[in-house]
């Protein structure tokens, strides 16, 4: 007895030294700079062309989150969470030829949802069910209460001759079997538009007991179906860590088909789950999907097969992934907010764009590297599809006009470069990608 004594308190002495290791490394790591290949071929990125992206009273940009162009590259639709709206622009003026506000069309899509469940939520409480606004006063919401419900455009796609867009809404969720859980959930799904921006249909994704569709980044194969993201928190708040999903596919009318990824070990072995910048970048080339983290350099197929690894970069966040979550842990005890600086120095890599660079996969990786005049900088990268690679090419911005996104004109082989200054407001470099 004694012998097991000694053994268990030998045991919560190693764990705590540990724990006291990792805890000390999350404040002193840093992440160490490793020699690259500099004979890489480098594109040369010259300036084709800049369009000033027209502003009014109606449409006023904040976060631009995607953009997508249509065929003949004339026209392009953009949209902006923030401000509510999608809008379709001159893609060679940058006129506003069209807009819609989502927020005025909250009522009328609202009624979508009354026959759904909030799935995700159901699987921890008993009869949960979205409610009409005609209903809130009956459970207690107030007028102030229904000004909760949003609905927010997200990521636009165009996919033969349709404009999808992906939405998130947030509305009531009521139960009748216990008392007083009245509750602002949310459900994902998008919205099908004709080339003229009318609207023709929604789509909302069957959603698994315990699950989440998360808006962001999703692909439409050829034959309609949707790749999207999706979460299990549930399994999370259980600490199931070996099945946190991540990709699911679902058919052209939403109706799901299975999961097709999940979050790689890196993530749930150092317990971040869904917490640090987890959610996938997904890419499709000739209905072969490609899968990207935004802290890892592996690049997946469904099943979690790795394809490829990225190369050639000059740090690694393998080591600070094991310190990163007792740094966000150490935050949320000072109650201070995690410092970017500080994230950086432990995960200098950030996966923030990728493409199909005309038969080719391409990525934007933000570099995080303080002895860079801005502590910044961007790799654009182009790899086969075997994940030899081809190019490597190096994007620094402007402090006066920095870039806020990426997006790819596989029509005029241009990677553009979504800027915002305050003297010329949102602008689009197009740049020649060779």
């Amino acid at each position: 007895m004694r012998a097991l004594i000694i053994i268990f308190l030998m045991s919560l002495v190693l764990m705590s030294n540990k724990c006291t290791l990792k805890t000390k490394g999350a404040m002193t790591y840093k992440a160490r700079k490793i020699e690259i290949n500099n004979n890489i071929p480098s594109k040369k990125l010259d300036i084709q062309g800049k369009i000033i992206l027209e502003e009014n009273e109606e449409v006023i940009l904040h976060k631009i989150e995607g953009i997508e162009i249509f065929e003949n590259a004339s026209k392009m639709i953009l949209t902006d969470p923030a401000s509510k709206t999608a809008v379709l622009y001159d893609y060679n003026s940058g006129d506003i030829l069209k807009y819609i506000d989502s927020e005025k069309q909250n009522y009328e899509w609202l009624d979508h949802f009354l026959n759904t469940k909030p799935e995700a939520f159901s699987a921890l409480i008993d009869n949960l069910k979205f409610i009409p606004l005609s209903e809130c006063s009956k459970y207690g919401i107030t007028e102030l209460g229904k000004e909760l419900v949003t609905f927010l455009f997200w990521s636009p796609k165009i996919s033969n001759d349709r404009i999808i867009i992906s939405f998130i809404i947030h509305t009531w969720a009521v139960s009748d079997k216990e008392e007083n859980h009245n509750s602002i959930m949310n459900r994902t799904g998008f919205c099908i538009y004709d080339k003229e921006l009318n609207f023709k249909k929604m789509i909302v994704p069957e959603v698994q007991s315990g699950s989440f569709v998360i808006t962001g980044s999703y692909d439409i194969l050829s034959n309609g179906n949707f790749i999207s993201i999706s979460s299990n928190f549930v399994h999370q708040e259980k600490n199931v860590m070996d099945s946190l999903v991540s990709v699911t596919r679902y058919d052209s009318t939403g109706k799901l088909m299975g999961n097709i990824g999940y979050l790689p070990e890196k993530y749930a072995n150092n317990n971040l789950a869904y917490e640090e910048m987890w959610q996938p970048l997904i890419t499709s080339i000739d209905d072969n999907i490609f899968i990207a983290y935004p802290r890892t350099s592996e690049i997946y197929a469904p099943g979690q097969k790795v394809r490829f690894s990225l190369q050639n970069l000059p740090f690694s966040n393998d080591s600070g992934m094991v310190y990163i979550y007792n740094y966000y842990r150490m935050s949320k005890v000072q109650q201070r907010r995690p410092d970017s600086k500080e994230i950086g120095r432990l995960l200098p890599l950030s996966i923030v764009h990728t493409f199909n660079s005309n038969g080719n996969y391409g990525v934007i990786v933000l570099v995080f590297d303080e002895e860079h005049p801005m502590g910044f900088y961007y790799i654009a990268q182009e790899y086969d599809l075997e994940g030899e690679l081809l190019s490597q090419t190096i994007i620094h911005d402007e402090p006066e006009n920095q870039i806020r996104n990426f997006y790819f004109d596989k029509y005029n082989n241009h990677l553009c470069l979504v800027k915002k200054s305050n003297k010329s407001g949102w602008t689009i470099e197009k740049r020649r990608w060779q």
